[in-house]
C-alpha cells in the first residue's frame, strides 16, 4: 500500500511544504497509485491518471493563478508544462514499491524507452542492477547524467564503482 506521506515527500521540493502538508493533499494521488492493477493498467496509463489527478488537486487548491508558496517564502506559478515532471516524481513512489523481478524490469525498461521517465531510470539503476549487464548499467548511468543536473543523481551514481570508472 502506498501511503500519502510518501507522495508528499516526493512533491515537497517541487510544490512547497505549505501546499503538500495541507490535509488530504496527497490522498487522491496515493489512491491512484494504489489502484494500479497490472492486468488492466500500464505504467503509461497510470502516469496519465496521476498527472490528471495532480492537475485537479492543484487547480482545486490554488485556483486559476496556480501560485504556490515555496519553502523559502517566495511565491511561484506552477506551469502546466511542469506537471509531467511532478507526476513522474509521484510515479517514483510507485516504482520504489514494486517487487524486483523480471516482469517489472521489462515493464520499466519499456516505459523508460516510451516516456523517458527519470523516476523509472532511477529505479532501474538503483533496484534492478542484478538484472542488468554492466554495459547496460553504464549506458543507463550516462543517460541519467545527461538528462538532469548532478544534484538529482550524484548521491546514488557518483559513488558507484561500476560506472564511475572509465569513459562513458
Amino acid at each position: 500500500m502506498i501511503e500519502s506521506w510518501h507522495v508528499r515527500e516526493a512533491l515537497r521540493s517541487r510544490l512547497g511544504s505549505s501546499l503538500v502538508d495541507e490535509p488530504g493533499f496527497a490522498d487522491p494521488l496515493a489512491a491512484v497509485l494504489s489502484s494500479y492493477a497490472s492486468y488492466k493498467d500500464t505504467f503509461s496509463s497510470l502516469a496519465a491518471k496521476v498527472e490528471d489527478t495532480l492537475f485537479n488537486i492543484l487547480y482545486d487548491r490554488l485556483g486559476s493563478s496556480m501560485s504556490v508558496r515555496m519553502n523559502d517564502g517566495s511565491f511561484r506559478r506552477i506551469r502546466t508544462s511542469e506537471l509531467k515532471d511532478a507526476a513522474d516524481d509521484v510515479m517514483g513512489v510507485f516504482f520504489d514499491q514494486l517487487r524486483v523481478y523480471s516482469v517489472n524490469y521489462e515493464a520499466l525498461q519499456a516505459y523508460v524507452l516510451e516516456s523517458g521517465s527519470f523516476s523509472a531510470m532511477r529505479t532501474l539503476y538503483t533496484r534492478y542492477a542484478s538484472l542488468m549487464s554492466a554495459e547496460d548499467r553504464r549506458l543507463l548511468a550516462r543517460v541519467i547524467r545527461d538528462a538532469r543536473p548532478a544534484v538529482y543523481w550524484e548521491e546514488w551514481i557518483s559513488g558507484d564503482s561500476d560506472v564511475s570508472g572509465g569513459a562513458l
